[in-house]
Formats: structure tokens, sequence, C-alpha cells
């Protein structure tokens, strides 16, 4: 889940490691579903991995930690 920042003047680093837990925090939270056995609609992997895929590429979106765009999170996932 995306981070609020409750002060708008946080410096962008201590932001950028804030967001970087809240990112790791959701992938550990849907690990237990990238498990080969998991029972999982064929329709819903592709929506799945994107979704995983667009947590891993959250450092990747520019230099400004106010303007980073959290993936949604499928609905399927606990």
């Amino acid at each position: 889940m995306k981070p609020k920042f409750s002060l708008a003047e946080i410096h962008p680093l201590i932001k950028w490691t804030i967001i970087r837990k809240a990112r790791d925090a959701d992938l550990a939270a849907s690990d237990y579903a990238a498990m080969p056995d998991y029972p999982m609609a064929d329709q819903d992997r592709p929506v799945f991995l994107a979704y995983r895929q667009g947590l891993r590429d959250i450092p990747d979106q520019g230099s400004d930690p106010d303007a980073v765009e959290w993936p949604s999170k499928p609905s399927f996932l606990k």
C-alpha cells in the first residue's frame, strides 16, 4: 500500500526508504501466491505477475518520491 507522508517536508531520501519498505512488505504479503502449487485461475496469473512487476518497478519511476504510481492490488489477493 502506498505510504502517506504526514509531513510534506520529509527529505526525499527518507521518503524513498519508506516507499521501499512499503513495497517490500507488499511483495512479501503476496509471496504465498507466487508458489507454483498455489491455486490461481489462469486469467488471474498475468494480473498477479503485472502487479508484482509493478511493485518491483517502483524505484525506477524517477527521482520524485511524491510522484510514485503504486500498482493496484488485485482483488483476488488476500
